[in-house]
């Protein structure tokens, strides 16, 4: 069967599918809205199993479309989650009907005329860009780049073929919140990164408790960093309360003061990410209703009091270890002075682990009380 005889049954059926992408592996998935032989607009669900936005996908760049995966089953389940527990997500879009001879220039067109940002996939070597778009001809586009780390750029504008697109995603909550964004035409802030030395202790301590956002590196490449303001500073560790990309509360995170490669408080993504937060929080959407962000942190016996923590509520834990490149997932099963065994999932289809104990000075890195977490923990542990 054609993918476009499969994706017309399931528009029919209104069936939940995933299409994945040849290029880039990515998994949209979601409900058919409208096609036409080239093109397949769909509703799509994040990975929490909320609505978030849409994607006109070109047809020849699927790979496969599926509508019976171990992946579906996890996503209806987390959409019924979703829903149970009133979770936050963005406001719905409600699109127009569009010309289906023309679907894809239509689409393009009302993104146009919305000033909506939007995410083109395929176009350049990087296959990912956002930009809004400043003019559609019936074979061409024109696209005003944006740089959601540097907002210097404001006119790089460049055309692209029609057919050079992949895929365009638009209308969910992070492009929604940056077409707000980018209207209020922020200027560039020059950014102020410091690389990590002995006195790291010495300047996150007055930050500790402060609203202000920091950016910590972990490598020297820039592209891993976290998002998150200081809870708390020891001799050798750093707890941030982290924001996510959508500007909500991300979790938590410990992170060894050796393992930091740089520290900013001041980069155009921070100024971004912190309107972002302020907008939640006076929306009171800053925090998912099934997330905690009040947890406290003693000072003595950090570590053995954190993981007591840990293990009576059972979190799911991301640990990354010193000397190791790999991070895993595991639960906490008992706090020591100096150690903590950990139930290491070696098997998520099944959700089998094995028990290892570890030195606390063994950890570099622990996340945990972000949304994912929350459903990684009723998938794995029964």
């Amino acid at each position: 069967m054609s993918k476009y005889r499969q994706l017309q049954q399931a528009y029919q059926q209104q069936q939940l599918i995933d299409v994945i992408m040849r290029a880039t592996n990515d998994i949209y998935t979601g409900k058919v809205c409208q096609l036409n032989p080239h093109h397949v607009i769909m509703q799509v669900y994040n990975d929490y199993g909320l609505l978030n936005g849409y994607v006109i996908v070109t047809i020849r760049a699927i790979a496969l479309v599926n509508t019976s995966s171990g992946d579906l089953q996890r996503i209806k389940q987390r959409i019924f989650l979703a829903q149970e527990q009133k979770l936050l997500g963005a406001p719905p879009l409600i699109l127009p009907h569009f010309s289906e001879q023309n679907l894809l220039t239509a689409v393009l067109q009302y993104l146009c005329k919305q000033r909506q940002v939007a995410l083109f996939v395929g176009i350049t070597q990087y296959h990912y860009q956002q930009a809004q778009i400043i003019n559609v001809k019936a074979k061409q586009l024109q696209l005003s780049l944006l740089d959601v780390f540097d907002f210097s750029d404001k006119e790089v504008v460049r055309a692209f073929l029609q057919s050079q697109l992949e895929a365009v995603e638009f209308g969910g909550q992070e492009l929604e919140q940056a077409t707000s964004f980018f209207a209020l035409q922020p200027q560039h802030t020059l950014p102020v990164i410091v690389k990590a030395n002995q006195y790291l202790e010495t300047l996150l301590k007055p930050l500790q408790g402060s609203s202000t956002l920091l950016m910590v590196y972990v490598n020297i490449s820039h592209n891993n960093f976290y998002v998150g303001q200081v809870i708390n500073v020891t001799a050798d560790t750093v707890v941030l309360s982290l924001v996510d990309q959508d500007g909500r509360f991300g979790g938590y995170a410990l992170i060894r003061l050796d393992a930091i490669k740089f520290v900013s408080a001041q980069t155009d993504y921070l100024k971004m990410i912190n309107v972002y937060r302020t907008w939640h929080q006076k929306a009171h959407t800053f925090v998912q209703p099934v997330l905690n962000d009040q947890m406290q942190f003693s000072v003595t016996d950090f570590w053995q009091n954190t993981f007591e923590q840990l293990t009576q509520l059972q979190l799911i834990i991301r640990i990354q270890l010193r000397q190791l490149d790999t991070d895993f997932l595991a639960y906490s099963v008992a706090a020591k002075a100096t150690s903590v065994q950990l139930a290491i999932f070696d098997d998520l289809q099944t959700g089998t682990t094995q028990i290892h104990e570890f030195k606390y000075q063994d950890l570099e890195r622990v996340a945990f009380g972000y949304l994912n977490s929350y459903f990684t923990k009723t998938e794995l542990i029964k």
